[in-house]
């Protein structure tokens, strides 16, 4: 596969001086969510007429490309648009137009396997290599190795694209799939945001005494301390199963925190300070008692009724994806199932003011969505 890698700017810019003339161009991303604390874009890949390049976005602008993510008529390819997207907004303002996502149109098409790698073995008749797929993207210099996976997400997109589309058009549902298209040009990246009470979700917390969920919570807050250190996520710092099992027995670990699995040599000369001073405050401070939430007996059944008209929307959901041969998530995806289950729309007009919904989804289901909701008396 001939590619060419790039990480002059000079190299850069003149390459999307051509893809300026192309009518459209595949594209693909790799970051390092996996191991650093704020994800970056580090990888571009591209795939045009002629043109393959996997792009070094360390050491180069990608702002030049900006002009044809926004271009209407050069069609920008990509399987799972909605991740691409959120990293791309994260690193930069931008905005798309003219996108088609493989992924997407095939569950239009009810293909159950829709990843790229079963994609292109189904259709394409070609094994993927996964090898790299949880890589550090971060790292520098990128192998050969590397480069040659990167590059194999972005070749078969077009031949994808194409004869999913066919299919597509033949069922009626091109139009359909396109304003889910321009739905998810929309999206915007995930904002950072650490909930101080997170550690309360951890399965097994809900079960630790006041003095457990204490340490618990001196532990989580100085792991994220830590993470942010060391530019690492915080479950590579040390794991959740870990540190609940410092929860519950904190002074076995203040007298000797090598008897702990996990606790490696790295981990004690690394990390070993802040646990053993977590684990004090934990021992020493108040215990923590989880807030107790009392509702109204009228809020209770008012959340209950939302609850339960979600419940029988994914009902008809899936006997809807049943009838059009789609995957569920293709009629309607949850963030919009919320908000019906809450809204309650008794009209076509109350079902225009549902974020999005969209006027496609809302002619081809609009009038049973009306009637569910005015014979689902929950």
């Amino acid at each position: 596969m001939a590619y060419a890698f790039i990480d002059k700017q000079q190299d850069f810019d003149a390459l999307c001086l051509k893809l300026a003339a192309h009518k459209y161009v595949s594209i693909d991303t790799e970051s390092n969510s996996l191991y650093a604390y704020r994800e970056k874009l580090c990888v571009l890949q591209l795939t045009s007429e002629h043109l393959n390049a996997v792009v070094d976005t360390v050491a180069v602008d990608i702002k030049p490309i900006l002009p044809i993510f926004a271009d209407p008529a050069i069609e920008k390819i990509f399987h799972s648009a909605d991740s691409d997207i959120r990293v791309f907004r994260g690193a930069l303002a931008c905005t798309f137009e003219n996108i088609f996502d493989v992924m997407v149109a095939a569950k239009y098409l009810g293909i159950i396997k829709c990843g790229l790698d079963n994609m292109v073995k189904e259709y394409l008749g070609v094994e993927m290599n996964k090898k790299f797929q949880k890589a550090d993207w971060g790292r520098r210099p990128i192998s050969r190795e590397m480069m040659d996976y990167a590059i194999n997400d972005t070749v078969h997109l077009k031949k994808l694209r194409d004869l999913l589309a066919v299919e597509l058009e033949k069922k009626g549902r091109l139009e359909e799939a396109r304003t889910q298209f321009a739905q998810i040009t929309q999206v915007e990246p995930r904002a950072m945001h650490f909930d101080e009470t997170g550690f309360l979700t951890m399965r097994g917390a809900r079960q630790l005494n006041g003095r457990g969920l204490a340490v618990l919570r001196e532990l989580f807050l100085a792991r994220e301390v830590a993470a942010i250190k060391f530019n690492t996520p915080p479950f590579k710092i040390i794991s959740e199963d870990l540190m609940l099992r410092l929860a519950v027995a904190p002074r076995e670990g203040l007298a000797n925190l090598s008897i702990f699995k996990g606790v490696s040599s790295y981990v004690l000369s690394n990390h070993g300070p802040w646990i053993r001073e977590a684990l004090h405050k934990g021992v020493k401070g108040p215990e923590y008692h989880v807030p107790r939430r009392e509702l109204s007996h009228e809020k209770r059944i008012y959340f209950e009724a939302i609850r339960n008209r979600f419940k029988a929307l994914k009902v008809w959901r899936k006997n809807a994806a049943v009838k059009r041969n789609m995957l569920p998530e293709a009629i309607l995806s949850n963030d919009v199932m919320e908000r019906l289950a809450f809204t309650q729309p008794r009209s076509l007009e109350d079902l225009k003011a549902i974020k999005g919904l969209g006027l496609e989804k809302s002619a081809l289901y609009g009038p049973e969505l009306v009637d569910f909701f005015r014979t689902h008396k929950i």
